[in-house]
């Protein structure tokens, strides 16, 4: 009587089969392991240069070097930070860079940045807007080269809309 079972090709075949699955589900956890430490990184290097643009932007006042430089520590890693203050064509506004990174990562890559805005050219409550167009006479709301629409008069009837016949402009027909 002779046995039925598998002979030594078919087993190595499937266990080769086997051993090429594993490996590409070994491959795969990996790279998701790594891609999720990388966003983890990216991640809170972003929050650190948010916070940068923040705590400048709550002092009132841009900062007074073109660049400053820290360390933080948050999420117990310690970070280095960047704070670039640039000029703009607006006078009062300047821009603000920040980027972050591992303290401990390369130089020359700083996964976290934002760039924000501040400065005191905003009109106060009651006062006419600034010209923010930088042509004289220009007035916000036209682009510029445009003339100014005239405002309606009192009383007239507005574009599109007819008065009824034998009512002055401005009278109101339930009195």
């Amino acid at each position: 009587m002779r046995l039925r079972g598998f002979t030594l090709i078919e087993v190595l075949v499937a266990l080769a089969i086997v051993a090429f699955g594993l490996a590409a589900l070994f491959s795969v956890t990996t790279q998701t392991a790594r891609a999720s430490s990388y966003l983890r990184e990216k991640t809170f290097a972003q929050w650190i240069a948010l916070n940068r643009l923040t705590e400048a932007r709550l002092t009132g006042q841009p900062p007074s070097d073109d660049k400053t430089e820290g360390e933080t520590k948050f999420a117990g890693q310690n970070w280095r930070w960047e704070l670039k203050t640039l000029k703009t064509p607006v006078t009062g506004i300047v821009r603000l860079e920040a980027r972050a990174r591992l303290d401990e990562g390369d130089e020359n890559s700083w996964p976290g940045f934002a760039v924000g805005f501040m400065g005191d050219s905003l009109a106060q409550p009651g006062t006419p807007a600034p010209n923010w167009l930088g042509e004289p006479g220009a007035q916000p709301g036209n682009p510029p080269g445009k003339q100014p629409t005239p405002a309606p008069s009192p009383g007239a009837t507005p574009p599109g809309e007819t008065q009824p016949p034998g009512e002055a402009p401005g009278q109101d027909s339930t009195e």
